[in-house]
């Protein structure tokens, strides 16, 4: 019989089978929980309303003793050492105050919901102990703050009020001017219903409208009627010497033309425009200062309840404001 070699095999308990144990498990079930902890506090403080938040501010915030340390307890209101050794302070009347923060509105610190909630104003009375300039002083060490009600006014903002205040009295005057223009022609007075101010973000429009039984051009034509260049002639001299640029824009009502030519709206109400154009020329108007001549045919109506009532046919002169920044809203004219 052969000999036969003895293997003797150990096998090693490694207890949780090495990597595959359950260590990690803990740290991960930890972090897990203090996840979960957390984002139930932040569904918490988004759930409750303003009161409760408060409550719970409330609850955090360290209460602060202005007393001195005094007070009806055992010591019957004596304290262990002199005034203000246990608190710093000996009540209201001490120079020395125990800091407010956080006392009247803790909540406030915290919650963005509040924070643009108006804040209390408190009014200061100098006193002759007191080294802080009084008002007066403070008034002298800011001389180009002008102040409107309770807001102080940039001075850029008063100058551009100034501007305006003047644009809008020249604008005044050029109404009045050619209104004045008109009455004291005897040939053009009954004409005044045909002359309409307008004011618009953009600028002051002048507008030519036609009245029942009193047209500005020759039906269906861009020639001018004789009492309509008269009116147009003092339009043009009285802003001839302003610099405000020109827009001029046509306008027809509803009415089609029966050319076979292909002659619509469009091309009268464009024609009617530039005609305005070469008279406006001819008082005195720079051409350097015509922006745009256009024709829009009946898609502006002045009255779109009637598309075909003769206010619609009309000639608009806008004076457009030059500098955008005083571009301002104005009530429109009647």
């Amino acid at each position: 019989m052969t000999n036969r070699p003895i293997i003797i095999k150990r096998v090693e308990d490694e207890g949780e089978a090495g990597h595959h144990g359950g260590g990690w498990k803990v740290a991960y079930a930890d972090f897990m929980t203090a996840m979960m902890a957390f984002f139930l506090l932040l569904w918490i403080l988004a759930a409750s309303d303003e009161e409760k938040l408060r409550g719970l501010a409330d609850y955090f915030t360290p209460s602060l003793s202005e007393q001195g340390g005094r007070g009806d307890g055992i010591l019957n209101g004596e304290v262990l050492g002199p005034q203000g050794v246990l608190s710093g302070t000996e009540g209201p009347k001490s120079e020395i105050q125990l800091p407010s923060f956080g006392q009247e509105n803790p909540l406030a610190m915290f919650d963005s919901r509040i924070e643009n909630q108006p804040r209390a104003v408190v009014e200061y009375e100098p006193s002759p102990e007191d080294p802080r300039p009084n008002a007066d002083e403070t008034t002298e060490t800011q001389p180009n703050v002008e102040s409107t009600g309770d807001q102080p006014v940039p001075p850029e903002m008063t100058e551009l009020a100034q501007a305006r205040e003047l644009r809008e009295g020249q604008l005044d005057a050029l109404e009045q001017e050619i209104t004045n223009a008109i009455k004291q022609d005897p040939t053009l007075e009954d004409f005044t219903a045909n002359i309409r101010f307008v004011r618009t973000p953009q600028g002051l429009t002048v507008q030519i409208i036609d009245q029942e039984g009193r047209s500005m051009f020759s039906l269906g034509s861009s020639r001018i009627q004789d009492h309509t260049r008269e009116l147009i002639e003092i339009i043009g001299q009285a802003i001839a010497p302003m610099t405000y640029p020109v827009t001029i824009t046509g306008h027809t009502d509803s009415l089609p033309f029966n050319r076979s030519s292909g002659y619509s709206n469009w091309e009268l109400s464009a024609d009617r425009a530039n005609a305005t154009r070469r008279v406006l020329v001819g008082t005195g108007v720079n051409p350097s200062r015509l922006e745009r001549i256009s024709g829009l045919a009946d898609t502006e109506p002045l009255t779109p309840e009637a598309p075909d009532a003769p206010q619609n046919r009309r000639i608009d002169i806008l004076l457009a404001y030059p500098d955008p920044a005083l571009k301002l809203p104005a009530p429109s004219g009647p």
